[in-house]
């Protein structure tokens, strides 16, 4: 067939000229490559036209839903929003019960995985295991544990793992559904094949159900209303009896030179050395006990010092490390004995090649709690132990070690005392100079010096050292509230002997009967001061003195009227006859009706207040006071 030199030069422009033969081939154009609508609007509400039941539920010939016209018939009335008949539910309410319903749907029967959601039937199994080229065993026995998971049937078994066991433990058999063998019906294990004393075959072994936990009892009594049977013992294969069954081979009495030739022939024959230690080492590796104890030094200035003891199973190997204080001034090499195996019987011999005793070792037994162990002619005393050394007690000796409280003395800080004074300056002066590297002035009361500056304190006073020559010396003591300093002049007094002037200088003077220093209020009219390692007794006071005192009576007590007033409260009935009552009958009076003595200052005071000032009282105005009454 010839097409012609009018043939077009592509199959768009003569589609229908080409043959519709094998490599002809014919493409298809689109005029347009617009995308269709999807969004249709249809009785009941917007739909896609892309879904196939909406395309069936409005097709032709479907069912219609019908429109409720109710409502709309109601509200032609303009007034339908006034109407107050039906409660309006507010936006709260509407939002509190969106909330409640969200997440609470349950079908009436739920799906497993619904239903069982994280339910585990937990089993316990084992499984023989054929040992090869063995002669102490031929076969051997494994636990594990055969998990079925309720919510899609599938089932885990798993082995727990046992240190230094040379075995590929842990997952045996990876989560999925285990299928049954066809001699067995074929398909799945399901909850029903399970059951303690059951044995199921996973994969060509067999696994025999020997027990089970409480919640897979609780459940098979529940849903399928028949109780496990009570749990089997697993057998023991012939190693597990080995580490059980354990015989202690006795000692033999045989000497030490004799166990030794016996040893060396069996070398020399060509025998290997016996590694006795080696089963030791593999049963209790990493197997510490730990105990706490603490040693009493003896000596002059020797403390309490703390231990920490490591006996390692291992090997029987001992380690004692000191348990330092933070500063306590002891070098920092904690280990007090290395670790080492410790003897009951330390021997060391005094020359080489000597023959040394049978060593005597410590074991688990000798190490309790409350009793001491001797090392470097130290006794210790075992006073706690941790856990894991109260359960090895207790599961192999049969022994409870029981923690005792030790009273620690409670830390003593003891305070430096300053230096004595130098002699230069006031000692507070002495004083700075030790408590900042920068001395710094002494803080004075700024108060007190600006209000009292020029007020003195003058009180007459006399020795009383008993001394005949010095009996008509008459001394002028001051006080200085401004600073509490003290200074004493003596008067001039004819014949004498001595001269007028300074007997002690103003500063400020110790008081030997508090061990301070003195101070405004410890003088008082009748009491003997010492000053300068001199007792004076003050005999009076100046006019002012008595005025300072009576006005600052709460640092004065005795100077208080109301206050010694108020001690002759049970004298009401005397003092109401009323009548001067001279110092000395007052005196005599409250001793004898009260047993209370008043000081010569007391007596001047109430003498000032109600009566004649040093002479006599008022009984009367010192009946009617408000104290009294």
């Amino acid at each position: 067939m010839s097409l012609g030199a009018s043939a077009p030069r592509s199959a768009r422009f003569a589609e229908t000229q080409i043959p519709f033969l094998p490599g002809y081939p014919v493409e298809k154009f689109k005029a347009h490559n617009r995308l269709g609508q999807t969004l249709t609007y249809a009785p009941g509400g917007p739909t896609c036209a892309m879904k196939p039941m909406d395309a069936i539920r409005y097709s032709t010939g479907a069912r219609l839903p019908k429109l409720d016209m109710s409502s709309l018939k109601q509200m032609e009335d303009p007034f339908h929003r006034y109407d107050l008949s039906n409660r309006t539910v507010t936006h709260d309410e509407r939002e509190a019960l969106q909330e409640s319903a969200r997440n609470t749907y349950r079908p009436a029967n739920a799906p497993a995985w619904l239903k069982h959601d994280r339910q585990v039937l937990r089993f316990s199994a084992y499984f023989q295991e054929p040992v090869a080229e063995n002669p102490g065993e031929n076969f051997r026995v494994r636990h594990c544990v055969v998990m079925y998971h309720l919510e899609d049937g599938t089932m885990t078994v798993q082995e727990p793992k046992t240190e230094n066991s040379g075995l590929r433990q842990g997952n045996l058999v990876r989560r999925h559904r285990m299928p049954r063998p066809d001699n067995e019906g074929g398909g799945f294990y399901t909850h029903e094949d399970l059951g303690v004393g059951a044995n199921i075959n996973i994969y060509h072994v067999v696994y025999r159900l020997t027990d089970c936990d409480a919640f897979t009892r609780a459940y098979y009594e529940r849903a399928l209303g028949r109780a496990q049977p009570e749990a089997e013992e697993a057998p023991l294969d012939s190693f597990r009896a080995s580490q059980v069954g354990t015989s202690i081979v006795p000692q033999s009495s045989r000497s030490r030179g004799v166990a030794e030739a016996q040893e060396y022939n069996e070398i020399y024959a060509g025998g290997s050395r016996k590694n006795k230690k080696l089963e030791q080492y593999l049963l209790n590796d990493r197997k510490v006990l730990k105990f706490k104890c603490f040693w009493d030094d003896p000596t002059r200035y020797g403390a309490r010092m703390y231990y920490t003891l490591h006996y390692y199973l291992a090997d029987d190997s001992v380690e004692i490390l000191e348990n330092l204080a933070r500063n306590s001034g002891r070098d920092p090499y904690p280990v007090f004995w290395r670790r080492a195996p410790l003897r009951k019987n330390p021997y060391v011999a005094p020359a080489p090649g000597m023959i040394e005793p049978e060593p005597i070792l410590y074991k688990p037994e000798d190490f309790m709690v409350g009793y001491f162990i001797d090392v470097y002619r130290r006794h210790l005393y075992l006073y706690d132990c941790d856990e894991f050394t109260r359960e090895f007690y207790r599961s192999h000796l049969g022994l409870e070690q029981d923690g005792q409280e030790i009273k620690h003395p409670p830390p003593v800080h003891t305070k430096l005392a300053p230096p004595p004074h130098v002699g230069f300056g006031a000692p507070e002066d002495s004083l700075a100079s030790c408590l900042h590297l920068t001395p710094r002035p002494p803080r004075r009361d700024i108060d007190k010096l600006m209000h009292d500056s020029d007020k003195i304190l003058r009180f007459e006073a006399r020795m009383a050292n008993g001394s005949k020559d010095d009996t008509y010396r008459r001394f002028v003591v001051c006080a200085y509230p401004a600073d509490d300093h003290v200074a004493v002049w003596e008067q001039r007094q004819r014949n004498s002997g001595h001269a007028e002037g300074k007997f002690a200088l103003k500063s400020r003077k110790h008081n030997s009967a508090t061990g301070t220093w003195f101070t405004c209020s410890d003088f008082r009219v009748g009491d003997v001061v010492e000053i300068n390692s001199t007792p004076f007794f003050l005999s009076n006071a100046d006019e002012s003195t008595w005025q300072y005192m009576e006005e600052n009576c709460r640092g004065f007590p005795s100077s208080d009227a109301v206050l010694v007033a108020s001690k002759l409260g049970r004298l009401r009935e005397e003092l109401q006859r009323g009548g001067l009552i001279p110092l000395d009958e007052l005196r005599n009076l409250a001793e004898e009706k009260l047993g209370i003595r008043l000081s010569m200052h007391e007596l001047v005071t109430l003498s000032r207040a109600f009566g004649e000032p040093g002479l006599s009282v008022d009984a009367k105005l010192l009946a009617n006071q408000e104290r009294l009454n």
